[in-house]
């Protein structure tokens, strides 16, 4: 599916909303190179074991959370095979990054508008909380027909992947991320995209 065409977007954040820079979106695991980390099925060390990684292995973060343990830990996938699990902080290394930003809404709204320009295989990642019962809705329009967004839950599952307007009732409570970036078959292809998405809890 795909966007309808709209004039360039030239307005990228609104006044709904205050935006706020979050963590990156890759990490590197720590220890020895080819040392085995364990990747956990949720946030606790006493979480099965699913898989591990090697130190040096480079991670996508899906998410992360503050555990009962007093570790941060991070919902990282491994890009080459898909896997995804829990590793504490203590063991990843949170590379730079400036394509992920925090949505906190101004006091008596419940929207917010951000925008921007994606090309190859750049994504721009925002991240909101919200509760269990509340409704996340999202809205976007754009410059290229080749533009996607996907919505992923505080675990990692992914809700809703298309061009078009969605909404949903959320299952957990916790941090939410909605990303825009192209569909993949055109990320090599030089084409770019200007977008303005609006992203909306109730």
């Amino acid at each position: 599916m795909k966007f309808k065409y709209s004039a360039l977007i030239t307005a990228l954040v609104i006044s709904l909303a205050t935006v706020l820079p979050a963590s990156a979106d890759t990490g590197t695991i720590q220890g020895t190179p080819g040392g085995r980390v364990n990747v956990r099925q949720s946030p606790s060390t006493s979480a099965r074991v699913q898989h591990y990684g090697l130190g040096g292995d480079r991670v996508n973060i899906l998410n992360q959370t503050n555990a009962p343990d007093g570790y941060q830990w991070y919902l990282v996938e491994f890009p080459s095979s898909g896997a995804r699990g829990w590793i504490r902080g203590d063991l990843l290394r949170v590379n730079a990054a400036a394509t992920s930003q925090r949505i906190s809404f101004a006091p008596g709204t419940s929207a917010a508008k951000v925008g921007g320009r994606v090309q190859g295989t750049q994504s721009h990642n925002y991240l909101l909380r919200a509760g269990a019962g509340q409704m996340l809705t999202t809205s976007t329009v754009g410059t290229s027909p080749y533009l996607q967004v996907q919505v992923f839950d505080p675990n990692g599952s992914n809700l809703y992947t298309g061009s078009r307007n969605w909404s949903g009732v959320l299952r957990r409570s916790g941090d939410y991320r909605v990303r825009v970036q192209l569909v993949p078959e055109e990320q090599q292809s030089g084409v770019t995209g200007e977008y303005s998405l609006t992203i909306g809890i109730r």
